[in-house]
């Protein structure tokens, strides 16, 4: 009899155990989750961030709410998952950044080791603008002012070392301008900026659409493989122009590197779901922003090949900029 006793006890020690083990992610999320946007209130990563948790919230039964850390380059979310609860309930928004950063200064963060990757989610779409009060109706007209005038303009971008700034200096390399970069908090301050006459260009994300459609700013070049056929088609690309410049940039959702693959799977297929909201679409088409989904597993392996590939962006265009 009391063998008997003792088996069921242990069987239930068993069922325990393995309740433990799953139930954690069964139940999640049991709290209201954070998610960081490392960049300034008001910019392109915002508002998509913003329209992001409110979906999600619903997906997930518990509110979603963003926090801004903008500084770093976009990394300041990812520094925060080296010291959060991997439980699930903090997570950041990924920009490109945080794979970059690491070889222009030591960050707090390793990007393979630290995060949890869940989804990517888009992809940023970039434009150069100039105020619509500016003598410069095209690309050309800018970068042929530049050279005649090495030194004399400043252009804005977001965050040091970003990727808006990286388009401004390949153009530069590849074509021979000396121009003078602004870096700025996020879109939002940069576009204030470009609007006083504080910079005469701007090298941006498509935070940029309203106030080019409103015709305070003309855009110039976009830098994507293809024109932006649904807001501007008739504005070429850089390389369309004769700049040999393409470059986008995506972006995901990733957490604490500790967070269980089964809280990983919940938040992943909540964020699928989320991304074929009509709003939420509707967010990204109107600021420009290209949904662009991969699961955990494909983000990770995109991860890791990103940490690498960035190496070779930093030392071919601002190494020399760094040492300086």
């Amino acid at each position: 009899m009391n063998f008997k006793l003792l088996l069921r006890f242990a069987a239930c020690v068993i069922l325990a155990f393995s309740a433990a083990s799953t139930g954690f992610a069964a139940d999640y999320p049991t709290r209201p989750i954070t998610l960081i946007v490392p960049y300034g209130a008001g910019g392109t990563t915002d508002v998509f961030g913003r329209a992001l948790a409110a979906v999600l919230a619903k997906e997930l039964r518990q509110p979603v709410i963003v926090e801004n850390k903008p500084g770093v380059n976009g990394t300041m979310g990812a520094a925060a998952m080296k010291v959060a609860r991997p439980d699930g309930h903090t997570l950041t928004v990924v920009p490109l950044g945080v794979f970059r950063q690491p070889y222009i200064q030591k960050t707090p963060y390793d990007p393979v080791k630290d995060l949890k990757y869940v989804s990517m989610v888009a992809n940023y779409n970039y434009a150069i603008a100039v105020n619509a009060k500016s003598p410069w109706k095209t690309i050309k007209d800018l970068i042929e002012h530049t050279k005649r005038n090495p030194d004399t303009i400043f252009y804005g971008a977001s965050v040091r070392y970003s990727v808006p700034e990286f388009i401004m200096m390949d153009l530069a390399k590849k074509v021979g301008l000396k121009w003078t970069n602004v870096p700025y908090k996020g879109d939002a301050e940069a576009i204030t900026s470009l609007l006083g006459d504080q910079v005469q260009a701007l090298s941006v994300t498509n935070t940029i659409l309203p106030f080019a459609q409103s015709g305070r700013v003309r855009i110039l070049a976009t830098t994507g493989e293809r024109r932006y056929q649904d807001f501007f088609p008739e504005v070429p690309t850089l390389k369309e122009a004769g700049y040999p410049v393409t470059m986008t940039s995506p972006f995901g959702i990733a957490g604490p590197a500790g967070m269980t693959d089964d809280i990983v799977k919940i938040l992943d297929a909540a964020i699928v779901r989320s991304l074929k909201d009509p709003v939420l679409v509707d967010t990204a088409v109107r600021y420009g922003i290209e949904i662009n989904y991969m699961d955990h597993k494909a983000y990770a392996a995109y991860a890791k090949e990103a940490a690498v590939r960035e190496k070779d962006a930093v030392k071919t265009l601002i190494e020399g900029a760094v040492k300086e």
